[in-house]
């Protein structure tokens, strides 16, 4: 004990004054040293904190001995509440970092929770009530304790609630709902911050907690930062806001590419990248300063005193000294070994690597890094484009989350499709130029379930809204159920529905023409020769017209698809099994054969006049059929694709582990191969030009004309 109040008189530096408050702490540093009486020093020590004429170095001073009074006690509520305190009010950096740490390290728990209805069985080290247990129980997970009341806790997804439990008495005091899955929850230490469904809301401590004190709209809440009466969001799009904890009210905004926090010190809020790309700003949101890392982050780094530990996912480390409050000015006669020196993820230096080796692994850190700089990504992308005979190669902003976007275009703009940020992402189709960002409906979250510009259909849940790219407005669309499948004819646009409902709506005015109940299972659409149909239950139904049968039975049931081309339907299910059916014959079936494993794609396709059906499988070939007899034609064995194929000319592209490959039809050989960085990209090809996006946030544009 003697030791730790040692330690507190050389952390704080404080002066003596002849005040009330000064005279009161030194009376109880005094009898902690003689008599050791914790009681009464505490008494002192918060006479000393609470004084209204206090300075704030003595309470700071009061408040440092109370947390070392708390941890001798173990009492976890008053050693976050006064290290709280330090954290937020000391501008001797050494005891705010100190203060911030020691605040983490004791608001941490690993207790669960089990709830039904008001019987609580908690699972922990140290305390078990089996006096309340219940046979009939859910499980719930800890999001961690409201220390200030005692309060801890649990999420229960089942139940669409947190519930609210007494540490002291072990038993619920109450829950608060919300909306849907998944939810997502932020403790602070005087409230609660709940996500969900595109909104935000804070649960003050203090008044009921059951009800939230505001509400806002919000994008998906990657994470939030409390500091005062301050709170920082940080949504999916990297976007940080500013607001005012009791009010809500948006103080300033950034844009930044983070996914997460982290704590670099007093008066200033970091921000961190998977791909190690490294944030400061100040309380103002003013940018401060940028880092790169060469390397993956694999977990929270760890915040010390003055600087931060980034753990990396190659095994080793890297400290970031966070008192830099600008970025190191680099000169011309800064050579590559100085610079990653001071830099490991230095863009120049990646640069001059590649140029000099070539290496893939160079370029790759090169154009990664160097898109976090605007002057000197537009240079290191035309090089890296010229190396790898793209048209061009531009950074892509997508949300931290977003993997395989959905791309589309009118006559002049290429659209990606980012549902993380409820937004479309402009770009010029030739040059690439970046065209701004259209916002779509926020109230929802949003997919595009069908595009055709300037027409998009967005689909949520059971809702379904028109949203038009000219005047970036959008109308509801009442529905009978959730979508389903969807269907486009040259002035309508047909929905089938889970519930074995299809409407048709009149494009653009989005009227009802008329709604038909054909099942009571899901539907999927196709267009023939003689109109739509639908398959629902063994049972195809013509939609369209109403001469020739309105209803066939068809004999089987299990469907994921159902395709048509050249007078031939397909019907085939998750297992394999396809079915050939004629539509000029009745549907008089043709032929059947099975895929050698379960298919997560599959399309029809014409070529030299001949019908083929292609198969992607689970176990990552895709194989080709003729029609309507079955016969494989050949199977290619595909590595780290995402099982979105597109045909083209007499090519099917896709992509592979590192590059986007064309398939030729013919012989099922690779007959070119672009290189990108990683793999799981989404293509989509207009005109001549083959566009891929990728979950590195690249996107190319690579030119057809050169070989087809």
């Amino acid at each position: 004990m003697l030791r730790a109040f040692a330690f507190i008189g050389l952390l704080l530096s404080i002066s003596c004054f002849a005040s009330v408050a000064n005279n009161k702490i030194q009376e109880a540093a005094y009898i902690l040293s003689i008599d050791k009486d914790t009681a009464k020093a505490k008494e002192l020590f918060d006479f000393a904190a609470n004084y209204s004429g206090a300075a704030i170095r003595e309470k700071l001073s009061a408040h440092l001995y109370l947390a070392k009074i708390a941890e001798a006690r173990r009492d976890t509520q008053s050693i976050v509440k006064h290290y709280g305190f330090l954290k937020n009010n000391s501008q001797n950096n050494s005891l705010a970092y100190m203060a911030a740490s020691k605040e983490k390290q004791f608001s941490a728990t690993n207790e669960r929770v089990k709830i039904a209805g008001e019987k609580i069985i908690y699972e922990q080290k140290s305390t078990v009530y089996p006096e309340i247990a219940s046979d009939q129980v859910s499980n719930c997970f800890v999001e961690g304790e409201l220390l200030a009341s005692r309060i801890v806790v649990y999420n229960c997804p089942n139940k669409n609630s947190l519930h609210l439990i007494s540490r002291q008495k072990g038993l619920e005091i109450g829950s608060i709902p919300y909306a849907d899955v998944p939810a997502k929850v932020f403790l602070t230490f005087d409230g609660l911050f709940l996500y969900c469904k595109n909104w935000l809301y804070f649960h003050k401590l203090g008044e009921d907690l059951k009800n939230y004190a505001w509400r806002k709209p919000a994008l998906e809440v990657q994470d939030i930062e409390s500091v005062g009466d301050k709170i920082y969001v940080l949504d999916i799009s990297g976007k940080i806001s500013l607001l005012g904890k009791n009010s809500g009210d948006l103080v300033s905004v950034v844009k930044s590419d983070g996914e997460n926090f982290f704590n670099p010190g007093v008066g200033l809020i970091g921000t961190y990248q998977k791909n190690g790309g490294i944030s400061v700003f100040d309380t103002l949101l003013n940018n401060l300063w940028n880092y790169q890392i060469d390397g993956e982050i694999s977990e929270d780094p760890i915040v010390k005193s003055d600087s931060v530990i980034f753990n990396l996912q190659n095994g080793s480390s890297e400290i970031l000294n966070t008192r830099h409050y600008k970025k190191f000015t680099f000169s011309a006669s800064n050579n590559i070994d100085s610079l990653l020196a001071l830099e490991s993820g230095n863009a120049f230096a990646w640069y001059s690597i590649a140029e000099q080796d070539k290496s893939d692994s160079a370029w790759r850190r090169a154009v990664i890094y160097g898109a976090r700089m605007q002057d000197f990504s537009q240079f290191v992308f035309s090089r890296y484009a010229e190396k790898i005979g793209a048209k061009w190669v531009r950074y892509l902003p997508l949300s931290s989350k977003m993997l395989y976007p959905q791309m589309f275009s009118d006559a002049n703009w290429l659209f990606v499709s980012d549902e993380g940020s409820q937004s479309l992402l402009k770009f010029s189709l030739e040059t690439g130029n970046f065209g701004g960002e259209i916002l779509l409906p926020r109230d929802r979250e949003y997919t595009v379930r069908d595009n055709e510009p300037p027409w998009l259909i967005l689909s949520s849940g059971d809702g379904l809204s028109q949203f038009s790219l000219r005047e970036q407005k959008s109308v509801s669309i009442e529905t009978y159920g959730k979508p389903f499948s969807f269907l486009r004819s040259k002035d309508s646009i047909y929905i089938g529905f889970w519930n074995g409902f299809v409407l048709k709506y009149f494009i653009p005015k989005m009227r009802l023409e008329w709604s038909r109940r054909v099942s009571s299972a899901p539907v999927l659409l196709s267009a023939g020769e003689n109109g739509i149909y639908s398959f629902s239950q063994g049972k195809v139904s013509l939609l369209s017209k109403t001469h020739g049968p309105q209803d066939i039975n068809l004999g089987t049931s299990l469907a994921a698809y159902f395709k048509y081309k050249n007078g031939m339907f397909a019907i085939a299910s998750e297992e394999g099994d396809v079915h050939i059916f004629s539509e000029k014959e009745g549907f008089k079936q043709q032929g059947d054969f099975s895929v050698r494993s379960q298919i997560v794609s599959f399309e029809l396709l014409e070529n030299n006049g001949k019908t083929y059906a292609l198969a992607g499988g689970v176990n990552q070939t895709f194989s080709l059929y003729e029609i309507p007899s079955g016969n494989l034609v050949w199977t290619f064995n595909s590595k780290g694709s995402s099982y979105q194929p597109v045909y083209h000319g007499s090519h099917i592209w896709l992509d592979q582990d590192g590059s986007v490959a064309a398939i030729d039809i013919n012989s099922g050989k690779v007959a070119k191969r672009y290189p990108i960085f990683g793999s799981g990209a989404s293509i989509s090809i207009h005109g001549n030009t083959l566009y891929c996006a990728t979950p590195q946030k690249l996107l190319y544009a690579f030119p057809l004309s050169n070989y087809l």
